[in-house]
């Protein structure tokens, strides 16, 4: 991991408390090209939305799916503030994202490293 890692995993996080201000669980992702620009933001919106299927990453994938082409999405990196779950590391392999980067596993948040 170099700091260009550190710096976009830190926007997931901002992202993350942006979710939790607005009641929602505090997940956030980003996505960035192979330039080092980031293109979207995507935040868990499960609560707000009363949709268990609004993670952050498939907000992100959905989004992403939907204003790129795979070819392109497979420079891109996801930053997550989280291990992406099963539904969510499903999206991103359909989307084609082929670089994937989070700040905590998941047994950190089930062990309530959070």
């Amino acid at each position: 991991m170099d700091e260009d890692d550190i710096r976009f995993l830190r926007a997931s996080f901002v992202v993350a408390r942006n979710a939790r201000k607005k009641g929602n669980h505090p997940f956030g992702a980003v996505l960035v090209d192979d330039h080092g620009q980031i293109l979207l933001e995507a935040e868990n919106t499960v609560v707000t939305a009363r949709d268990c299927t609004d993670h952050a990453e498939t907000n992100l994938m959905r989004q992403a799916s939907s204003e790129y082409d795979s070819e392109f999405l497979a420079k891109c990196t996801i930053y997550t503030s989280t291990e992406p779950c099963p539904m969510c590391a499903g999206a991103i392999f359909w989307a084609n994202v082929r670089r994937v980067v989070y700040g905590l596993s998941e047994r950190s948040v089930r062990d309530g490293g959070w």
